[in-house]
């Protein structure tokens, strides 16, 4: 056969591979072209992305043996207000029972139960579910905090938002919640309904309480949870981060930026914005600590939580990872499904790594930032009740009362 009629016939398959191949490329170029300009649209992925790839953080990476996760799972929890009064009392009770259940069957590696953080919407004012709340955190399941959806029909707006935190403050007290045993300090973390913190959100449903972070500051307030909230507009340019705030009382939205919590520097008179882990991949999936409907748990999430590297400046070996849920409305997902696969598989994770895992609450993660600003290293487990102390409701069984009468 001749040699140069073989070469010459081959030549047009030659061609029609390489044009496959090249239009091949050209629509998975496309595709992913469509899936990042669609994960960029959708997550408004521009107002944080700046941040998330430059961040600084001035400490050394640190091996995996030497490291302390601290774990916190905060829920804005809602049942249902007056008008769902008895269903949201039902759902409540089965919901703890559910609960106990799975917390007893996962402990930390010092021995403690997997507890919880409540946030309890004030607006929603259910006596007999703050009761049995106050009855979970008084067994060691968890600690109860301030939730509260305000919004434009809700009458709460600038001039009356201290009064109404005061009323609020005062009703949680009455279940021994927000405030200290030892001393009867007023002390307490928020998150905010539909994530509109300092007005933060914006449009027509905002509360307009442009000074919201200083009001909350002057009447206890130690530590903010909402956030991260990718692809709500009240979404901080700020990612993956400890960080303090100065309000602005003449502008919304003033925790977009601030000072990250570090060794060295002590901070009283600011707010502390507490962050959830938030990730993207060059392939546009997004990491964002829920655990609800959407998205549901899967283990391959675990390891994006701890790599988000959330910590005090200076105390790198400590990690802090907080996810969120709306337990309520995902009941059958958490309670069901996710909670306790999540649970199995974070502690796989953090075994297979060489990861000291500690469940905490809120408060008590807290205490652990507020320890390491103080320099003090070594096993965060010492600190749990650094600066703030246990609430009422969790030294003793719940006297609303003996609750309420305190300075």
């Amino acid at each position: 056969m001749n040699t140069d009629s073989h070469l010459a016939s081959k030549k047009p398959l030659f061609r029609r591979a390489m044009i496959v191949l090249m239009l091949a490329t050209v629509v998975a170029a496309g595709f992913y072209a469509l899936k990042i300009g669609w994960t960029f649209h959708r997550w408004d992925v521009g107002n944080w992305a700046y941040h998330y790839w430059t961040a600084d953080n001035p400490d050394p990476p640190v091996p995996d043996h030497e490291k302390h996760l601290i774990f916190v799972m905060v829920d804005h929890y809602e049942h249902g207000g007056p008008r769902d009064k008895e269903r949201g009392t039902r759902e409540n009770a089965v919901w703890c029972d559910k609960f106990m259940e799975i917390s007893d069957r996962h402990e930390d590696d010092y021995g403690n139960n997997f507890r919880y953080t409540w946030f309890y919407p004030f607006d929603h004012h259910n006596e007999e579910i703050m009761e049995r709340l106050s009855s979970m955190a008084h067994g060691g399941y968890g600690e109860v905090e301030l939730h509260w959806h305000l919004g434009s029909k809700s009458g709460i707006n600038r001039d009356n938002f201290s009064a109404k935190l005061s009323e609020a403050i005062e009703w949680f007290q009455t279940y021994g919640a927000l405030v200290t045993a030892e001393d009867s300090q007023t002390a307490f973390a928020y998150v905010a309904g539909v994530w509109d913190l300092d007005a933060g959100r914006g449009g027509s449903e905002t509360h307009g309480i442009t000074d919201q972070i200083q009001k909350l500051v002057d009447q206890g307030c130690y530590a903010d949870f909402t956030f991260s909230t990718i692809g709500s507009p009240a979404q901080p340019s700020t990612v993956n981060s400890l960080y303090y705030v100065t309000d602005d009382p003449e502008q919304p939205k003033s925790y977009d930026t601030g000072q990250p919590s570090r060794v060295g520097r002590q901070v009283d008179d600011q707010l502390l914005i507490f962050q959830g882990p938030s990730t993207l991949s060059w392939l546009g999936d997004l990491e964002y600590g829920a655990i609800e409907d959407d998205p549901r748990f899967e283990p391959h999430r675990v390891p994006k939580w701890i790599d988000a590297n959330i910590h005090v400046h200076g105390r790198p070996e400590w990690i802090f990872v907080k996810v969120y849920s709306h337990g309520a409305q995902s009941q059958d997902v958490v309670l069901d499904h996710d909670l306790d696969r999540m649970l199995t598989s974070l502690r796989g994770q953090c075994q297979q790594r060489g990861i000291k895992l500690h469940y905490m609450t809120a408060r008590e993660a807290f205490n652990v930032i507020k320890s390491a600003e103080d320099g003090k290293q070594g096993n965060p487990e010492d600190y749990r009740d650094y600066q703030i102390g246990k609430y009422k409701n969790m030294v003793a069984p719940l006297n609303k009362t003996a609750a309420k009468d305190h300075p």
